[in-house]
């Protein structure tokens, strides 16, 4: 971590505890090495839900524009954050995330591309290009799963992150790299999330937590 992330991984810790009451379930602990960090995404501070989880700095995707303004571009910069111009095809920010994994570090991704407060995360939602990225980085998939009331972010509204466990690179099934690979992935994660009840009160406790992370790991797995 530098020193501005450990910072503001800090007072994002405080504040978010305290106003958001944030619980943290299944903290991750085998993630040593390249990851990719897959979750939904409900608000602009998801990645502040998800930092607070994870011992290890999360170079995350912002807005190329953000990068040119007085002080948030001082700030993104200081985080380690990876420009990318949306509602286009940008090469050089798949490169510069590949990048990231190829030194070892953990790499944030939303597969909604976009901020869809108010939803459950489901399949058609997901974005394709996980997959190449994480093919590319030689990464594992360390799946997330941001809830709240309604999946609206409210001002002490109670937030729970559910952490999946980590999924090494070479459980991805990966072999000559093309989009046929890519799209066979979430056969096998289909498979785990079959047996997973589909109400809430069918089950309780943390084992119901299980079973969210398993239907969202199928849901991640899909953008591949």
């Amino acid at each position: 971590m530098t020193f501005f992330y450990r910072l503001l991984y800090l007072l994002a810790s405080f504040f978010l505890r305290l106003f958001y009451r944030v619980e943290l379930v299944g903290k991750p602990e085998a993630t040593d090495g390249p990851y990719i960090v897959c979750a939904n995404h409900l608000s602009a501070l998801d990645m502040f839900f998800l930092a607070i989880g994870i011992k290890r700095q999360i170079f995350f995707f912002a807005k190329a524009e953000a990068f040119s303004l007085p002080f948030l571009g001082k700030a993104v910069k200081a985080l380690g954050a990876i420009p990318v111009h949306r509602g286009e095809a940008d090469i050089h920010a798949i490169k510069s995330a590949v990048a990231v994994l190829k030194e070892e570090k953990l790499l944030g991704l939303f597969p909604q591309g976009t901020r869809l407060p108010g939803k459950a995360p489901s399949v058609e939602e997901a974005k394709s290009g996980i997959g190449l990225i994480a093919y590319r980085g030689h990464a594992g998939i360390l799946p997330a799963h941001i809830e709240t009331k309604d999946y609206k972010i409210r001002l002490f509204r109670k937030v729970t992150v559910f952490f999946g466990e980590p999924i090494p690179y070479e459980s991805l099934g990966f072999e000559n790299g093309n989009m046929a690979e890519f799209q066979s992935v979430p056969a096998g994660f289909s498979r785990k999330s079959a047996n997973c009840p589909k109400k809430a009160g069918e089950r309780s406790g943390h084992e119901h937590h299980r079973c969210q992370i398993r239907r969202f790991l199928f849901w991640c797995q899909t953008g591949l």
